[in-house]
């Protein structure tokens, strides 16, 4: 079993300028025994593309949190994936200020993480970041969020929980499209910004180690699997253009599959 490390995502969104690596296995495997590769991807900080959606004049960024229904997972998967799309909503309410949206992300965010059997110290996100609210240091308070979930995919590694672990971060970098694209196609005024989303290593990673999780009762869900085709489609849209720009249309059209995705997980 390869070690996966996520930074967030992003969201993302990790959406830009990703390598892509292959981590040691821990042990030698048994006889009989499938080692599966699982990728990792190194990406752009979704608070960097973030940085780049506030050049765009006019963007709200409570836009993206207007909407915003709180996840009711029912199953250990889907409570991975919730946890990586709510750090990519964190970081748009940091982003728009909204002190209130984002501590109810980091409330949900400790229970996720909780029910995920990780340490005690990560149950004390809310706290830490209510003492950096109040001296307003959202830079900081990016940073903490940051850190918190790549710390808590770090955890969860050493426990070989390795399905979360690639469930944290598809929740994010999908959750990132969706909010990324839903900015950049209310706010269109030219296809520079859309290069931002075009991040090849995540998708290619994702669907390589999506269809190889060992969690069998989730592959042969039908919602998972439809997943894997929306983040097929999305490669295709994201491989169609050779300078790494997008119509609006295509642009429309990501935001579509991405919550597609985001709404069949809850």
């Amino acid at each position: 079993m390869k070690k996966v490390i996520c930074i967030v995502l992003i969201v993302l969104i990790a959406i830009v300028g990703c390598t892509k690596k292959e981590k040691a296995p821990k042990q030698e495997p048994s006889e009989g025994e499938v080692i599966v590769k699982i990728y990792h991807t190194q990406h752009v900080p979704f608070s960097m593309i973030l940085s780049d959606l506030a050049t765009l004049e006019g963007v709200n960024f409570n836009s993206v949190l207007k909407n915003r229904v709180k996840p009711d997972p029912k199953t250990l998967p889907q409570v991975a994936f919730d946890l990586g799309a709510d750090v990519a909503d964190a970081l748009i309410a940091v982003k728009a200020k909204n002190k209130d949206t984002l501590l109810d992300i980091t409330k949900e965010l400790v229970n996720y993480a909780e029910i995920l059997n990780v340490s005690d110290e990560f149950l004390k996100l809310s706290d830490s970041l209510k003492i950096l609210l109040d001296d307003n240091d959202w830079k900081k308070v990016e940073t903490k969020i940051e850190e918190y979930e790549s710390d808590v995919t770090d955890e969860l590694y050493n426990l070989e929980n390795f399905d979360s672990v690639i469930l944290i971060q598809f929740g994010g970098w999908i959750r990132g499209l969706e909010n990324a694209s839903y900015l950049i196609m209310n706010n269109f005024t030219g296809s520079q910004i859309t290069s931002i989303l075009a991040n090849k290593s995540v998708v290619n990673a994702l669907l390589h180690d999506l269809p190889n999780i060992s969690d069998q009762e989730l592959l042969s869900e039908q919602y998972y699997r439809n997943a894997i085709m929306d983040v097929s489609e999305i490669k295709d849209i994201i491989y169609s253009s050779e300078d790494q720009t997008y119509s609006k249309m295509q642009v429309q059209e990501l935001n579509k599959l991405s919550a597609h995705t985001v709404n069949s997980f809850k």
